[in-house]
């Protein structure tokens, strides 16, 4: 019976796609702003062209366009996104039964603010504010005095928000931010602008036992210089295992540094990239995260660094978008003596279609990760994630997309994750 009334969901929501796809569009305010279609800057509602490419790196701003009287329309949008999930996930072990668990569920995931534009003088701004996120709690697995901000098991998060500069001559392009940024490059990789409703596993997949994922917004500074089509960017940001929204940890000193250089081709946002990454992750942090009584410190540090490659192609009934990532982790165990190290692998490619003038997105994604490839039996991830894009009116959008992960974790053991999800998101 529950096959069947996804089946039957599924059939009218591709008959209703067909029936009432319309235009696209993107980020409200600045489509009022400059009084142009978001199709501008947009294909198929969320994947950024040439000009979207630039209008977001130049302070989201179009470049050299004449500035209009300040409207606080303009600059700020309300989005909010609503959820029907469902879970099933299968154990298989040999010489046991499988064991299935199934959830299913209905929430309000978030509602967001996002801000940004021109200030003065060269000067930009942007944020990005969620003002409700619901963590998928209950009081059945988890404290509400302890890990509830609101009391209704969500939270309010500052996901982005930085002050930026930039100074433009000829060809030639320079910017700089500072405040809470991820990088240019893994942003125009998924980051954000996205068609699916996950990220791939590769972005938010960590190297080791830490907090670092290339899908990921510290606290920092970065600067970048672009010329034609080629732009490259370098920043220094909080070491990674900060508490992400409240108080920097004072004993914690360390700085993490990132760089990139991309290369954009052709006016629909085509492009390949370099990416590196160099942190470390303070293993006493994970004792205190744990229990706020135990305060060791450790002498030690979890150092790694991480290079990925990245390329999109981008056409006007489609998209390839592929990377690959891979990683190298070195450590002394908390009352240990030997160093630990292991090296991680990771990648995804993607195939997307645009169809009846991009309101109408099918997609096709591959993804695997090994958080250590040096052992057979590393919990290996992988798996195929099919989903379609639905934009039936101007201010908003549908993402039905299921998923179906098998890790290995060891020879006779492996964990099937299946995820059935609808996302409901509009935006003024």
């Amino acid at each position: 019976m529950k096959k069947l009334k996804a089946i039957l969901g599924f059939s009218l929501s591709i008959f209703i796609l067909f029936v009432t796809a319309s235009n696209v569009n993107a980020i409200t305010a600045w489509g009022r702003k400059y009084g142009v279609s978001c199709n501008v800057c947009h294909i198929a509602g969320y994947k950024l062209t040439y000009a979207g490419q630039q209008f977001l790196r130049h302070g989201h701003q179009l470049p050299g366009a004449e500035s209009k009287e300040a409207n606080m329309s303009d600059y700020f949008s309300i989005t909010m996104k609503i959820r029907a999930w469902d879970k099933n996930t299968t154990v298989q072990q040999s010489g046991t039964a499988d064991a299935i668990t199934t959830k299913n569920s209905f929430e309000a995931h978030a509602l967001s603010v996002y801000s940004g534009g021109p200030l003065d003088s060269g000067f930009t701004y942007f944020t990005e504010m969620y003002l409700h996120e619901n963590e998928r709690k209950n009081p059945a697995e988890n404290y509400e005095a302890t890990e509830s901000d609101m009391g209704d098991w969500a939270r309010s998060k500052l996901a982005e928000a930085y002050l930026q500069y930039g100074y433009e001559k000829d060809d030639l392009y320079f910017t700089a931010r500072a405040g809470r940024i991820m990088p240019w490059l893994i942003h125009l990789h998924g980051g954000g602008a996205r068609l699916e409703y996950s990220r791939p596993l590769p972005l938010t997949s960590t190297v080791g036992d830490n907090p670092y994922r290339p899908f990921s917004r510290q606290f920092g500074v970065g600067a970048g210089v672009g010329y034609g089509e080629l732009f490259f960017e370098a920043g220094v940001v909080n070491g990674t295992g900060k508490y992400e929204n409240t108080v920097e940890i004072g004993t914690d000193k360390a700085k993490d540094i990132y760089a990139s250089l991309d290369y954009s081709i052709g006016d629909n946002g085509s492009m390949v990239g370099l990416y590196y990454y160099n942190g470390q992750y303070p293993l006493d942090l994970s004792y205190i995260q744990k229990d706020l009584t135990t305060l060791k410190k450790a002498e030690t540090a979890d150092k790694f660094n991480q290079i990925g490659i990245m390329g999109q192609y981008v056409a006007e009934y489609g998209a390839l978008i592929a990377a690959y990532f891979n990683g190298s982790d070195s450590y002394t165990p908390l009352n240990g003596t030997s160093e630990t190290t292991y090296k991680s692998q990771s990648y995804y490619a993607e195939l997307q279609g645009y169809f009846n003038d991009g309101a109408l997105s099918p997609y096709l994604r591959w993804e695997y990760f090994d958080p250590d490839t040096d052992k057979s039996d590393s919990s290996e991830k992988s798996g195929p994630v099919l989903g379609i894009h639905w934009k039936p009116f101007e201010h908003g959008r549908f993402v039905l997309e299921a998923s179906n992960y098998t890790t290995a974790n060891s020879s006779t053991k492996k964990t099937i994750e299946r995820d059935i999800t609808l996302e409901v998101q509009f935006m003024f």
